[in-house]
């Protein structure tokens, strides 16, 4: 028999772990560096033969086992998203391709209204692995590039019916995404010019300042961005 097992102690990407997956960071250490290359051959193996892998998590003084598959990776990233309790690969329906950007967008869906729900989505790995794959990696706000540092954003809230679908992301650094959240800035879905709240920090004060957004044009949905700007951001201004 085969079998692969990953190890994840919960000290450095907590945030990219929950209940249906993992987004694991390929390992990069002080052993020989052909162990290194050696266990991300084996993830990537394990795809290819469909082949089922075991994600080892530290719990207190615990160790909790999960039946994981390795949905997709990215060698520029550095990263693989597994999901859990035996849901196959398929389960990524909006997996990002070079020819993915012209498809249709699924923005709005119904699905179950849980709490579980509700919080999974927020954290989902593999929508995660889907906008660090779209965005190359890297913040559309601020450029940051430390993907431990950024967050997959729905730009249409699961709370208001917004899918997984990558068309539906932003890629933003921690700090820019709660701002977000907390209604303090949206993207014009025209100009694509930053616009904050009267009375709320301005964009000097939130590092928003000086932001060019032409070059993200591209991959950023206008649909998605007017419905947080009309539906969202406006009425909150006038709160």
């Amino acid at each position: 028999g085969v079998a692969v097992g990953l190890l994840h102690t919960g000290r450095h990407y907590d945030d990219d772990v929950d209940e249906t997956g993992i987004l694991y960071h390929y390992p990069t250490t002080q052993r020989p560096q052909s162990r290194d290359a050696n266990e991300i051959q084996a993830i990537k193996n394990a795809k290819t033969f469909g082949i089922p892998v075991f994600v080892i998590q530290d719990i207190g003084n615990a160790k909790r086992v999960e039946l994981a598959w390795v949905n997709d990776f990215d060698d520029d990233l550095r990263i693989c998203v597994l999901t859990f309790h035996g849901i196959l690969p398929e389960r990524n329906n909006f997996i990002v391709q070079e020819n993915s950007f012209h498809e249709e967008p699924i923005l709005f869906g119904s699905r179950r209204k849980t709490v579980i729900e509700i919080e999974r989505a927020e954290r989902d790995p593999v929508f995660k692995f889907n906008i660090l794959r779209r965005f190359g990696g890297k913040c559309v706000i601020t450029s940051l590039d430390v993907s431990e540092m950024l967050d997959a954003a729905h730009i249409i809230p699961v709370a208001s019916g917004g899918t997984e679908d990558p068309h539906n992301g932003l890629l933003l650094s921690a700090s820019v995404h709660r701002a977000l959240d907390a209604g303090l800035w949206a993207i014009h879905p025209k100009t694509l010019h930053i616009e904050t709240r009267p009375n709320g920090p301005n964009a000097l004060r939130m590092k928003l300042s000086r932001v060019d957004l032409s070059s993200s044009s591209k991959l950023l949905n206008r649909e998605a961005l007017e419905f947080r700007y009309e539906k969202l951001f406006m009425a909150g201004k006038k709160k």
